[in-house]
């Protein structure tokens, strides 16, 4: 992982210090994101949650090749709902939803993008890199008033996407971003000394106008 970063690196001072075109616009877009709780034998449970994502984003292309890397910094806001599965007092499994949890972060992905253009007015990009998320919000995660767990300051996580390009400004695209270490801890509530990882996976759609 620190080989394909340090190369996605060399490739950004190499775009800046070659004949490559350079553009810089704003993107913007939708989030889907599911937390996924690992280890926990279905005792935790989310839902689906949309949110949204917008900020400034820069690009470098290397002309001819259709090679290129770009990189955004963006207020990307997320929600998380979970819900607790426990027995009750008649000894039935019953599920208790809890609030949604607003999760707001400032990230910055940095991709190498593959452009492949059909024409002058249309063509397609394919794209992967990493990317770095610093969550703003409280990192406390309760039920019913009581702790259970607890959100990373900090994330990285990994993109892969592809898209369309129209007139030569305007971009269209999917990405997946998988988280590769934790988002955050929660705690078992009949074993105090019991935790399992939370990662939280995002499918996004996104538009960008660069100048």
């Amino acid at each position: 992982m620190k080989k394909i970063t340090a190369i996605l690196a060399i490739l950004v001072a190499f775009a800046t210090t070659t004949n490559a075109q350079f553009k810089w616009g704003l993107e913007g877009g939708m989030n889907l994101s599911k937390m996924k709780v690992s280890g926990d034998g279905g005792m935790f449970g989310s839902d689906n949650r949309t949110g949204w994502f917008i900020g400034p984003k820069a690009q470098f292309t290397i002309p001819v090749v259709g090679l290129g890397v770009d990189g955004a910094i963006l207020y990307s806001q997320k929600y998380m709902k979970m819900e607790y599965t426990a027995t009750n007092d008649l000894g039935e499994q019953e599920v208790y939803p809890g609030r949604n949890k607003s999760l707001p972060y400032i990230e910055i992905p940095v991709n190498l993008k593959y452009n492949i253009g059909f024409s002058s007015i249309l063509g397609m990009y394919i794209s992967t890199g990493p990317q770095w998320s610093w969550y703003l919000g409280s990192r406390n995660l309760s039920f019913e008033g009581v702790s259970l767990g607890s959100l990373e300051r900090s994330s990285f996580s990994w993109n892969v996407g592809l898209g369309i390009t129209a007139l030569d400004h305007l971009q269209v695209g999917l990405t997946y971003n998988i988280a590769l270490g934790e988002t955050g801890q929660i705690k078992n509530a009949a074993d105090a000394f019991e935790t399992f990882d939370m990662k939280n996976n995002t499918f996004q759609v996104r538009l960008a106008y660069l100048f």
